[in-house]
C-alpha cells in the first residue's frame, strides 16, 4: 500500500531541501554560462544523462521495495511526462520542447517544491528523488535560457497550453483504464496549495477543480510570459 506523504512548508526540512535545491540550480547554469562550447555541450548531455539514470534508478528501487504500481508510479503525472521532455530538449535542443517546459513544466515544478507531496514515502532517497526531479524542471528552462542562449517564440506560451491538453485528454483516458489518478484528473492532490479548492466547496468537487487547474495553468503562463514580452518591445 503507497502512503501519500507531506514535507510541512516553512518547516526546517522543507528549508534545507528548498536551499540546496535552489543553489543547485543556480551553480549548474552560472558553470554552465562560463564553461567553453564543447565543455557546455558535454555538460548539458551530462544533466540529460544524470535525468535519465533518476528515473531507470528510482523505477528499480521502488520495484525492489515493493513500492511500484500501475497506479502510482507510472511517469503520467505532468511532472515526470515533463521530465522526458526535459531530457529531450536537452540532447535535441527542439523549440516547443523548451516552451513547453518553460510555461508549464516549470510551474508544476516550483509548486511541487512548495508544496511537496511524497507519492512513495519519505525516506531519504525518496526525498532526494523528489527534489531532484522537481528542481529539475526549474533547472532545465533557466539552463536553456542563460546557457543554451533560447527564447520563447511569439504566443508560444497560449500554444503551450494547447499542447497540454492533448496530455490531459491522454491521461484522463488512461486513468479510466487504470483506476489511477494521474495528473490528478480523478481527484485533488492533499498538498496544501492555496490553487487547490477546499474539498467540501463546489470548486473542490471533480470535474470543477480541474477548471481551477486550468485557469491557473494558462495564468502561469501568461505572467511568466511577461518578460520575454517586455524585453522584446524594448
Amino acid at each position: 500500500m503507497i502512503t501519500h506523504k507531506l514535507i510541512p512548508p516553512f518547516s526546517i526540512e522543507w528549508w534545507v531541501y528548498n536551499v540546496i535545491t535552489f543553489f543547485l540550480i543556480v551553480i549548474t547554469i552560472w558553470i554552465g554560462d562560463k564553461l567553453s562550447s564543447k565543455n557546455e555541450k558535454t555538460l548539458t548531455l551530462g544533466i540529460a544523462c544524470l535525468f535519465i539514470f533518476e528515473f531507470f534508478f528510482m523505477d528499480f528501487y521502488n520495484i525492489y521495495i515493493g513500492m511500484w504500481s500501475l497506479q502510482d508510479s507510472l511517469p503520467l503525472h505532468l511532472c515526470g511526462i515533463m521530465w522526458f521532455f526535459a531530457i529531450y530538449m536537452l540532447i535535441t535542443k527542439k523549440q516547443w520542447a523548451f516552451e513547453l517546459l518553460l510555461f508549464i513544466g516549470m510551474p508544476g515544478g516550483i509548486h511541487s517544491l512548495l508544496t511537496p507531496e511524497l507519492t512513495h514515502g519519505d525516506s531519504l532517497i525518496h526525498k532526494i528523488d523528489f527534489f531532484l526531479a522537481h528542481g529539475g524542471l526549474i533547472l532545465a528552462p533557466f539552463y536553456a535560457i542563460f546557457v543554451l542562449k533560447m527564447w520563447p517564440r511569439k504566443s508560444s506560451w497560449i500554444f503551450s497550453f494547447l499542447k497540454l491538453q492533448l496530455l490531459v485528454i491522454t491521461v484522463g483516458a488512461l486513468n479510466y483504464l487504470l483506476e489511477s489518478n494521474y495528473m490528478y484528473l480523478a481527484k485533488p492532490p492533499i498538498a496544501n496549495n492555496p490553487l487547490i479548492p477546499n474539498e467540501n466547496s463546489f470548486f473542490g468537487q471533480w470535474p470543477y477543480y480541474i477548471i481551477i487547474f486550468e485557469i491557473a495553468v494558462l495564468l502561469h503562463a501568461f505572467l511568466i510570459n511577461l518578460p520575454f514580452l517586455l524585453k522584446e518591445k524594448k
